[in-house]
């Protein structure tokens, strides 16, 4: 059940008790009203008939006097009088003026008592006259009385929950948008929004889902296009593996073959100092194809490297590369250090990535790579070259993002940064060694470094 129902229904109840309430007063008041109208009723007739037969003490009564006594209660609203002989007959009976809109019975056995009445003896006559009272016409004035007052008191009620219905509906409204926007939201649509109107408490709410909304419809952008980028990438990775394939195991599988086709004709002729030979080059060929096949391993699975240490996985990622480039200069200075799995595993993707996009994207012809502990608790790693810096294209890579994620996750924090004149790119990362958790120096920004050097948002794929 909804709130504003909740509440509507709990009005509802109050109101309902509100109204038995006053239906429980008003028939505790008709009841009082009713007695006490009989009981005035009576001692008013009682008091009219001593006072008629007053004078008729100083000599006989005639019945025919007393029918006329009794005759002129007739019409009366809540008294009935009878004349009775001494053996019991009733000789006259008054009638009473009957209601214009009667009672239900129920309610006429609920309203009165048992009926009061009061016998008044003659002078001189030996019967009587009975005064008995007749509540009819006062129970269906209580009656009327009290369907004015329900009705009004229904009225009432029922134009209060209108009110609080339509106030709840205005008041709740910006609730009812504010749940349908999370519920959006929980489907995917982030481009949901609300109104930031209303209380001050409500309007901070509202603002933080404004906020929320907009940063998942970001972040889900930046995931569409990191994705789209990491394709890419993949397809690179793909591509240049197949080109290494071809160009470099392909031409050692055929002169295998080509060996191994020559051995039988060879030994048919029984020239075995050749057929050692084409086993020597058959040999020659397969350790330079495991050697290469090993390169390739490792760029897939670093930590083959690692485990002999970072500054031997930085070597052999500086002969990767200059087998393919060899005017490129590669600087190394690596401490001979193990500083988890972990950290290891991340500086040597920092080296790595960062080798690899001034390669791509930078043509140097000298390239450093560094890692060192500082400060005693702090692993720093820079990749940087000589090559024509960043052309600033709006966005940020794929290569880059995935870095700053791999180091938000051991609390470490990157920046990439261009010479004065425009050439060069310098990439720095810090990485906590003891604390984990702990986050950039004051002022560092999740893109670069504190300080007065120039930064600019680098197109790393």
């Amino acid at each position: 059940m909804s709130l504003r129902r909740r509440i509507l229904a709990l009005i509802a109840l109050l109101l309902v008790a509100s109204l038995i309430g006053g239906g429980i007063l008003t028939y505790w008041q008709g009841v009082q009203r009713i007695e006490l109208e009989m009981s005035s009723a009576l001692r008013v007739g009682d008091n009219a008939i001593r006072d008629a037969v007053m004078p008729l003490r100083a000599g006989p009564v005639s019945e025919g006097q007393l029918e006329r006594l009794v005759s002129s209660f007739d019409g009366d609203r809540h008294l009935r009088a009878k004349l009775i002989s001494a053996d019991g007959r009733t000789l006259r009976d008054s009638h009473v003026l009957e209601p214009s809109h009667p009672a239900p019975q129920w309610l006429y056995r609920l309203l009165t008592a048992p009926p009061h009445s009061v016998d008044v003896t003659l002078p001189h006559y030996s019967g009587k006259i009975v005064l008995a009272v007749d509540p009819l016409n006062e129970v269906s004035e209580v009656w009327d009385d009290a369907k004015l007052k329900l009705g009004l008191m229904g009225g009432f009620c029922i134009l209060v929950l209108a009110m609080i219905s339509f106030t709840l509906g205005r008041a709740l409204k910006p609730l009812e948008d504010f749940s349908r926007a999370l519920q959006r939201v929980g489907g995917g649509d982030y481009a949901a929004h609300v109104s930031e109107t209303g209380p001050q408490e409500l309007a901070a709410i509202y603002k933080g889902f404004n906020l929320m909304a907009a940063k998942l419809a970001d972040a889900e952008h930046q995931n569409g296009q990191l994705n789209e980028q990491l394709s890419t990438v993949q397809d690179e990775e793909r591509a240049e593996i197949a080109r290494d394939l071809h160009d470099e195991v392909g031409p050692f599988l055929f002169a295998v073959d080509v060996d191994a086709q020559t051995i039988q004709p060879l030994l048919a002729r029984d020239a075995r100092d050749e057929v050692v030979a084409r086993a020597a080059a058959i040999r020659q060929s397969v350790v330079h194809m495991q050697t290469h096949l090993r390169s390739i391993m490792s760029r897939l699975r670093p930590s083959m490297l690692i485990d002999l240490g970072l500054a031997h996985a930085a070597d052999q990622l500086a002969e990767f590369w200059r087998a393919r480039y060899s005017n490129i200069v590669f600087d190394i200075d690596c401490a001979n250090e193990s500083f988890g799995i972990k950290l290891d595993e991340a500086a040597f993707r920092i080296l790595q990535e960062g080798t690899n996009n001034a390669i791509r994207h930078g043509k140097p012809s000298r390239i450093s790579l560094m890692s060192r502990r500082i400060d005693g608790d702090v692993l720093l790693v820079s990749v940087s070259d000589d090559g024509h810096g960043i052309r600033d294209s709006g966005h940020t890579g794929f290569g880059l993002q995935g870095m700053r994620d791999r180091l938000a996750l051991l609390g470490g924090w990157i920046s990439v940064d261009t010479g004065l004149d425009g050439r060069g790119v310098s990439l720095t990362a810090r990485i906590p060694i003891r604390d984990p958790l702990a986050g950039g120096p004051p002022g560092a920004l999740p893109g670069g470094l504190p300080g007065g050097r120039q930064r600019h948002a680098a197109d790393v794929p």
